[in-house]
């Protein structure tokens, strides 16, 4: 008897329909599963067979074939075990084909016949909506997980006989429900603003990066704050909201550790040790997983020690810097994550870190340091909206007892300004000033400027020797100033928050030259 049930194939963080049929007839007894099964999904058949025999129900010896359509479609999930069963137990006529319909089946098997879960629940759940199934089985651990995605009816299971007897109409199984909660409260962070003594410059650039979405790079001597300050940054980013919170969610399901508690309401952070490896930082591997620029995506990335990092990593980081993605191609296909992140950097000057220290003296070479420097190539260095020195605090500002503003002000001012840019972009796919292109003059009419401003920004470009992609930063940076400090959001931007602006990019000595 040929039996179809339904489960999905991951790609990335996007997910298609497998059609699993299962044919049982004379022959010699076994199984054997075709489709392009690899990866830990070659190792279901024992898993199957042995769930399958402890289902409660006499299996009797049969030629079984199993197969994955579109058969040109890797599957490489342990969560297909659920549906291969299934289109057995329907094939040798304990289950009924008709309730398999509109049902599509997510989950690892265990040789007892319980269930386990598999990664990437959400993204099934997403792709089960979308191809008009009406309800979705997983395990009971990821039920919460599913339930995310509305319009579909999900059932959380413990086992293989569970499911066979709500199949049966034995014991029917109800929806899971899932406690909604409000995308309320206050973001954790590392440490408060108001811990920080001085280092004025340096915190006004981390609002305005964190207000427009920029990306910001920290150079200064050992100890003088960057790190402390980089700590303190994710607590300034508000709440995400439920578009942004999902496509969070599904990136991090698909690690494989279950999600509790609902969708991810936090902007993430993520901070590799600059040994990490190309595939880990951009995505890769067999089968393609996430890479830290998509485990940060609508959050943070924070890169310490940023010339450490290997070379191919850093180039590499180009092009989801200005797309927002990343693009992987390998033989077996190619594949899009998304990597919409704000990168956050920190360097020392020169390989001692004293290069411009007020008090102390660099011992290195003019040559070392500009090997150093040169680690980070121009390119890349023009993708970067804000370049802010950090100099130590003095002994008279560490003496202070008024605190710094705290992170709650802060961020009350940084949710105003991103409140504003949203309203003036109201009806376009872009949420923050830093997502404005600059092609179509769009970035003109968007971003306008006074004619001082214009003419300001001329004379900038010109001394310093500016990219058109840099002097196209350099004014949404100044648009973004404008909102924080309350302006009108259709109104032009003046000279003075493009001042602000230019004042904010102050590359170290020798990459400036």
């Amino acid at each position: 008897m040929l039996t179809r049930t339904y489960a999905a194939c991951i790609a990335g963080v996007e997910a298609t329909v497998v059609t699993v049929e299962a044919d049982v007839g004379l022959g010699l007894p076994g199984l054997t599963i075709v489709g392009r099964a690899s990866g830990a999904l070659t190792e279901a058949r024992e898993r199957v067979r042995s769930a399958i025999g402890h289902c409660g129900h006499k299996i009797h010896p049969r030629k079984q074939v199993v197969n994955l359509a579109p058969a040109d479609e890797r599957k490489d999930s342990p969560g297909i075990d659920l549906a291969v069963a299934c289109a057995l137990l329907a094939s040798h006529e304990v289950l009924p084909w008709q309730r398999l319909e509109g049902l599509m089946l997510w989950g690892e098997l265990a040789l007892d016949g319980t269930l386990r879960p598999a990664a990437g629940t959400l993204v099934v759940a997403d792709c089960a909506r979308r191809g008009g199934f009406v309800a979705l089985a997983v395990p009971r651990v990821s039920a919460d997980e599913a339930a995310l995605i509305p319009g579909l009816i999900v059932y959380a299971l413990d086992s293989l006989p569970q499911l066979v007897a709500h199949l049966r109409g034995e014991a029917e199984l109800t929806g899971h429900e899932r406690e909604e909660r409000e995308l309320s409260g206050v973001p954790a962070g590392e440490g408060d603003m108001g811990d920080i003594r001085g280092l004025l410059l340096a915190r006004r650039a981390l609002e305005v990066m964190v207000a427009g979405g920029h990306n910001l790079l920290l150079h200064g001597s050992p100890g003088a704050g960057k790190t402390m300050l980089a700590r303190r940054a994710i607590g300034l980013f508000p709440r995400l909201d439920r578009e942004a919170a999902l496509e969070v969610t599904k990136v991090h399901g698909l690690l494989g550790r279950p999600i509790a508690g609902g969708l991810l309401e936090q902007a993430p952070l993520r901070a590799p040790h600059h040994t990490v490896s190309v595939a880990g930082l951009l995505g890769g591997g067999a089968p393609v997983r996430p890479g830290e620029v998509s485990l940060a995506h609508r959050g943070l990335l924070f890169l310490d020690e940023l010339p450490e990092f290997p070379r191919a990593c850093l180039e590499g980081l180009r092009e989801p810097l200005e797309d927002k993605s990343v693009h992987i191609v390998r033989a077996r296909g190619a594949l899009r994550l998304p990597a919409n992140f704000q990168l956050m950097a920190a360097m020392n000057p020169c390989p001692c870190g004293y290069l411009g220290h007020p008090e102390r003296s660099c011992v290195d070479p003019a040559t070392a340091v500009q090997r150093y420097q040169q680690r980070l190539s121009g390119p890349l260095l023009d993708r970067i909206d804000l370049v802010v020195p950090v100099l130590p605090s003095s002994a008279e500002e560490l003496a202070q007892r008024q605190p710094g503003e705290r992170s709650a002000v802060i961020r009350e001012r940084v949710a105003r300004a991103r409140a504003t840019a949203r309203r003036r972009f109201a009806g376009t796919p872009w949420r923050s000033n830093a997502d404005v292109p600059a092609s179509d003059g769009l970035i003109e009419a968007l971003c306008p400027l006074t004619p001082t401003a214009e003419r300001l920004l001329l004379a900038l470009g010109k001394a310093r020797a500016l990219s058109p992609r840099a002097l196209h930063r350099l004014r949404r940076v100044a648009r973004t100033i404008a909102d924080l400090a309350g302006e009108d959001p259709q109104a032009a931007v003046g000279e003075l928050h493009l001042a602000e602006a230019a004042q904010l990019r102050r590359l170290p000595e020798m990459c400036a030259g």
